[in-house]
């Protein structure tokens, strides 16, 4: 059968007439010689050719030209030419005859194979699903665009593509492809490394601010009652931290004076106080960790005192809409601690007479002591009754904090209240001060050269990076002025100030070297990563030891860094790589914000909640003390 040119020309641009398309059209297979043994040989089966231009056209053979011999052999026939330039089917027809010619066909390389079969339906120069064009870059070499087929082994890995409902490849299909692909990306990655750009300009987050606060000035505070809360981007709050509202730059200012007077254990113009509270939904029918065995409930509270002086202590106890207090059905004794010792035992019973008055039930517990300074554990709790299991029921642990449909089987603290200080006799020896003051001026030409000592030491830890000259101005400003008005430590308390809301402590800030082109990759100084190291694992400043390396240069040494990274796991404060890192990445936080339906779980309360976050943290904090223990967190044979 003769056919036309006309009737197998080229489609025009944007009509999406594609190879595997017209290898299926009847005018193809017309065109193909019925003439038995006709064959097309590929490296490991011989193959008819209709099946053969099939193959070619869906990608699945590697051929680069077909060609047919041009001498008239069979009527009704056409010698034709066909080319694969650029993934696009053309053919040359001329009148005549012609005969099939034997061919040798090399074996297809999987990723286009796959990709040609399964992937060109959806993501070609026409469709572009998802706004991804395989066709427009090269099968051959994957290396030239690396994001779109990390995209693409992160979809074949999860099994996401073919989507459900399309033709999908063997398994073995998938290895091979996964196989070729992470093999070739991998290999480039670490011909040419690029380990990206991270933000060179970032403010310490709430977390990071309080931490930095510990281990500058050996004092514990809650950030949390002095900044506003960080916003997260992508499950994490270090990311948007670029900014200084007026606002926040405020409640810095504030801060820096509440923690500098704190720290220096300035004396306050009044008595001031603080309140704390436990979650309304915790169950106080067991013991409190920290709190002495034998107890029951209540709070343990850390809390630096100011100065040596007087304190009062207040507690009121739980309780419910009609203003009762709730569990109290017999008389209950109440404890006051502090730092593991009694300092007075309460006891609280049901009023009596007609007119019940629960507000005399706990107007007593209040005591006022003298208090030394600096930080001390308060811990408020009952002594628990003695209970037995009942046999007959197999639940071991009942929720017992709400009123109406777990109500509570004895009472519970409400709140404790700490006020003062009274009488004070001075600031006391704290750990706070002995951080801070190494030297004491015992005359006035002293007072200088002992405050430039301080302030340096301070700063060091506080910036990050060694002190010249030029940092110290500022601060020996705020100095002067304040000291001969108000003294030497009035002085320090204002330097510290100064220190505290300077850029150089609140924002991390990474310079690029010189002569470095926009967006490349660079190695970054001993200090800059000294900082990147502590606020990962610490969440929190570097400290001397980490600093000292980084000064001399050997930070980035595999040997010193090695040493650095494992010795700042096995230190305490790599807690926070699980209650900072791990608690936003693993969503633990959001427990916080998290009450299921008590009608479906009513055993679920605080208690629960609270072991649900410690049992995360302590595994992940486990792992990471352990070489090789981090795959159940990063996947599958992560190590």
């Amino acid at each position: 059968m003769l056919m036309g040119r006309e009737s197998l020309k080229q489609p025009e641009p944007n009509q999406g007439h594609r190879p595997a398309r017209f290898a299926r059209s009847p005018a193809f297979r017309r065109f193909l010689p019925a003439k038995a043994g006709t064959t097309c040989r590929l490296t490991d089966r011989t193959i008819d050719l209709p099946t053969c231009f099939g193959f070619w056209a869906k990608g699945s053979i590697g051929v680069q030209t077909l060609r047919m011999a041009s001498q008239p052999t069979t009527r009704g026939s056409l010698p034709i030419r066909l080319a694969r330039t650029a993934r696009t089917l053309t053919l040359w027809i001329a009148p005549g005859l012609f005969a099939a010619e034997e061919l040798t066909v090399p074996s297809a390389p999987p990723v286009p194979s796959m990709v040609s079969e399964y992937c060109f339906d959806c993501h070609d120069g026409e469709m572009k699903k998802g706004g991804l064009d395989l066709e427009s870059i090269s099968l051959d070499d994957v290396t030239q665009h690396p994001e779109t087929w990390e995209a693409v082994v992160r979809k074949l890995r999860a099994r996401q593509m073919p989507p459900e409902g399309k033709k999908r490849p063997e398994e073995s299909a998938y290895v091979s492809v996964l196989s070729s692909l992470e093999s070739s990306l991998d290999r480039a990655a670490a011909e040419h490394p690029n380990p990206g750009r991270t933000d060179t300009f970032r403010r310490l987050t709430r977390t990071e601010y309080q931490n930095a606060i510990r281990d500058l000035l050996a004092l514990d505070i809650d950030a949390a009652a002095l900044l506003p809360k960080d916003e997260a981007s992508h499950g994490f709050d270090n990311i948007t931290v670029g900014d200084l509202s007026p606002t926040l730059l405020d409640r810095y200012v504030s801060a820096a004076q509440k923690i500098s007077r704190l720290a220096v254990g300035a004396p306050h113009r009044a008595p001031g106080g603080a309140t704390f509270r436990p979650q309304p939904d915790l169950t106080q029918e067991e013991r409190v960790d920290g709190l002495p065995v034998g107890t029951r409930g209540g709070l343990l509270i850390p809390y630096t005192f100011p100065r040596d002086a007087e304190y009062e202590f207040r507690v009121r106890l739980t309780r419910d809409r009609n203003e009762a207090v709730e569990g109290l059905n017999e008389p209950h004794e109440l404890e006051l601690l502090l730092d593991g010792e009694r300092v007075k035992l309460f006891t609280v019973a049901p009023p009596a007479g007609r007119n019940k008055n629960f507000e005399a039930v706990d107007a007593h517990v209040r005591i006022r002591v003298p208090v030394k300074a600096g930080p001390h554990e308060v811990g408020v709790t009952f002594l628990k009754n003695p209970s037995s299991l009942l046999e007959t029921r197999r639940q071991p642990y009942n929720a017992r904090f709400n009123y109406h449909r777990h109500p509570r089987l004895g009472p519970a603290i409400y709140q404790v209240s700490i006020n003062g200080p009274y009488d004070s006799t001075g600031p006391g020896n704290t750990p706070s001060r002995d951080m801070i003051f190494v030297c004491q001026p015992t005359k006035l030409s002293e007072e200088d050269k002992c405050a430039e000592r301080i302030l340096s030491r301070l700063m060091r830890r506080a910036y990050r990076h060694p002190v010249f000259s030029e940092d110290l101005r500022t601060p020996m400003q705020f100095f002067h002025e304040t000291r001969a008005k108000e003294g030497f430590e009035a002085g320090i308390e204002t330097a510290l100030s100064a220190i505290l809301i300077s850029p150089q402590f609140l924002f991390r800030v990474e310079l690029d070297p010189d002569g470095v082109a926009p967006n490349m990759a660079y190695r970054i100084t001993d200090l800059d990563l000294a900082s990147r190291l502590s606020f990962f694992v610490w969440s929190s400043i570097p400290d001397d030891e980490l600093l000292d390396t980084a000064i001399r240069g050997d930070l980035h040494k595999p040997a010193a860094l090695e040493a650095q990274v494992r010795r700042m796991l096995a230190d305490p404060r790599s807690r926070a790589l699980a209650s900072n890192f791990a608690d936003q990445w693993l969503h633990v936080r959001n427990l916080e914000s998290i009450t299921p339906d008590l009608r479906l779980f009513p055993d679920f309360d605080d208690n629960l909640r609270q072991s649900f976050r410690q049992e995360t943290e302590l595994f992940f904090g486990s792992s990471c003390t352990r070489v090789g223990e981090l795959g159940p967190f990063l996947g599958q044979g992560a190590s």
